[in-house]
Order: structure tokens, then sequence, then C-alpha cells
């Protein structure tokens, strides 16, 4: 991957920034599942946000990065418009952090799991659902959603959660997201180990029995 994207920064002309690039990614694999603040990673990797800007747009043209963008379709609370981020693999920032192993329990477990979920969304989009559009929801409030996916009429909302048993606070923004779309199907993805749905009329998935109802066309 390094020898890749060199050869793209010499291609875009800022072979004499290898430096900052380096220190960028340093910065954005930090940022990984995040909402991205431009003006804090520049001042993070002390390099200027317009070029912050240009190195993500590198991370995208080379396939090395995503960046997820928000759902604005809200109107009683105010979404906010900053995109995510995510490498195309879940390794990747993990190496270039040095961390060689990830503990249950921990937020980068939390973070790697929401990835991971993120990765196989965007597999079967470009294998089997071209027309899936997938974002994700903040309000200025700080309700969140990871992820919402539109197909067609139908919108579904997922949240991630690295726990057997979420609670109530858990997915707070996805009952803030249905009082505006009353048909959201809302899925809360787990570690618990059977399908389920609680009293909100949450489905709460196992992360295994998730990916295969996606890959079997279960959930559309």
């Amino acid at each position: 991957m390094g020898l890749y994207l060199k050869e793209e920064i010499h291609t875009e002309g800022l072979s004499r920034s290898i430096e900052n690039f380096s220190r960028f990614l340093q910065v954005a694999s930090l940022c990984q599942s995040e909402q991205v603040n431009f003006t804090q990673v520049g001042s993070d990797a002390q390099i200027p946000p317009r070029t912050i800007i240009d190195y993500f747009h590198i991370l995208e043209d080379t396939l090395v990065g995503h960046l997820l963008p928000a759902f604005l379709k809200t109107k009683t609370r105010k979404a906010m418009s900053s995109a995510k981020f995510y490498f195309f693999d879940i390794g990747i920032g993990n190496a270039i952090l040095k961390r060689k192993e990830i503990a249950t329990g921990t937020p980068e477990y939390g973070k790697n799991l929401e990835q991971l979920i993120f990765l196989e969304l965007c597999a079967f989009k470009d294998y089997k659902r071209k027309e899936l559009e997938i974002s994700y929801w903040r309000s200025t409030s700080k309700f969140e959603v990871d992820f919402v996916l539109e197909l067609g009429t139908k919108i579904f909302g997922i949240e991630v959660k690295a726990k057997s048993n979420p609670s109530a606070r858990d997915y707070k923004g996805l009952n803030a997201l249905a009082e505006e779309f009353p048909k959201l199907q809302k899925i809360c993805v787990c570690t618990c180990s059977s399908s389920r749905k609680n009293s909100d009329n949450i489905s709460l998935i196992p992360v295994n029995k998730f990916l295969i109802m996606l890959w079997n066309e279960e959930l559309f």
C-alpha cells in the first residue's frame, strides 16, 4: 500500500509532501468510524485544512479510504453534514497505529466492529444492489445512527454495538430518527446470542446472523 500511495502522491504533484502525508495518515487512522473535522485533523497533523481535504480525496480516489456522507433529510432535528471516514480494510488503521490486538470491550473494538459492518454493506452494494444508498445520521443535538440505508421507498436505520445486551441508551438515535420516518426499519447489530425484537420494535441481530441475512438478501 505504501508504494501505491507514494505513486499516487507523486502523480498528484505532492511528492515533496511525503512527510506531511505520513503524519496525515497517522491522524486519519485515529478518525476511523468517526465524523471528520478537517480543521481539527489539520491542526493535529500540522497541515492546512485545505490540504487535508485533498489528502482524504486521494484516499478515496485510490480506493484506500471511504468518506461516508451524512443523511440530511431530517426536518425536525437538524443534521450535521460532515462525512465519516473508514479505511477499505480494518487492518490498515491498526497497522499504522501499531495495534496488534484489539481487546473485546474496548472503544477500539466497537469501532472496528462498526467498520466491519460498513465494509460489508459497501461490498453488498457493489455486488448486488448498486441502487442502495448508504449514509449515516447525526443531529446537532447529538442523536446518531451509524448507518442509514435507502432502497427505493424503504429506509433502514442500523446501529452497531459491541454488546450482548444493548440498552435503550444505545439505540436512542434509532428512535429519534423514527420520529421523523415512522416506517423506518430499526436494526441493532450486536453480539447477542440470538435475534429478537425489543419493546421499541428494534430488531436485535447477532453480527454473524446479520451478515448472512444481508448477503442472502433477506433484509430488503
